[in-house]
């Protein structure tokens, strides 16, 4: 028989105590960064295509805001799903088994191990109803699509490229951002030049910023209202959990020294 570990009260509090101090501590971090995000959405102007290529007149760097319906020129295609997509990740994972001698006999544990995990991405248009504006996705925290899922055990013509040649059973997940429907973006809005024609792009924060904390690039398919209530609904949750969680973590560490029932 297994030898089983016994704890005392005491011992169980304190773990309890533990987690709870464990938890509230991961609150505090989620409600400081969703607090920043909320910050600079409140101070951030939103503006139409219109208005961002009138300020492009000189060269300029800025946190904008805009929304509007996603088109794309020269749209990627998705290499598992075959979907086209402006941003994709890719991740393929092939099932590994192992077995392991224990005393009780010999155990077959099962894994899946990453061997190809890659993003693409294409710049975009965000089009309001006076022009557009030209998006890069590349590092932006991104709200994607339904993701696609395949479970195989064929290989894939584009498996040449993960380096997998043999058979074996394969979980192939792909996140995707399609060039239709509505977005907001948040992010950093430069001039740039095409041909004879000057563009506005909007990109990963670059410049103006000492902190990477501070750097926001946000695409996501909510409106700005629909964020801001979400997140100050997660705000308000955050905030009152942790104080409960500390609390109760004090309590804990009191009960174990005696000085709290």
């Amino acid at each position: 028989m297994p030898e089983t570990i016994s704890l005392n009260d005491t011992q169980i509090t304190l773990i309890a105590g533990a987690v709870s101090l464990v938890l509230a501590v991961a609150l505090v971090i989620y409600y400081l960064r969703a607090k920043r995000i909320l910050d600079e959405m409140w101070a951030v102007d939103t503006y139409s295509a219109r208005e961002l290529r009138r300020m492009c007149s000189g060269g300029f760097n800025a946190v904008v805001e805009v929304q509007g319906d996603v088109t794309c020129d020269h749209p990627l295609t998705a290499p598992a799903s075959t979907f086209p997509c402006v941003w994709c990740r890719t991740k393929v994972e092939r099932e590994t088994t192992r077995v392991r001698t224990t005393r009780y006999g010999a155990q077959t544990e099962h894994a899946w191990e990453v061997g190809y995990d890659h993003t693409i991405t294409a710049i975009f248009k965000v089009n309001d109803e006076t022009g557009y504006t030209l998006v890069d996705p590349t590092n932006a925290d991104i709200q994607t699509d339904s993701p696609y899922v395949l479970m195989t055990d064929k290989i894939e013509p584009w498996f040449a490229e993960v380096g997998y040649s043999d058979t074996g059973q394969y979980r192939i997940t792909e996140e995707l951002f399609v060039p239709t429907g509505c977005v907001y973006v948040l992010g950093q809005a430069s001039s740039t030049q095409e041909g004879t024609e000057s563009d506005v792009l909007i990109h990963y924060p670059s410049e103006g910023y000492t902190d990477p904390k501070h750097r926001f690039f946000i695409i996501s398919r909510e409106s700005e209202k629909q964020i801001t209530r979400s997140k100050e609904t997660s705000l308000t949750v955050c905030f009152w959990a942790a104080i409960v969680g500390f609390v109760f973590a004090a309590y804990c560490g009191l009960h174990a020294l005696g000085v709290a029932p």
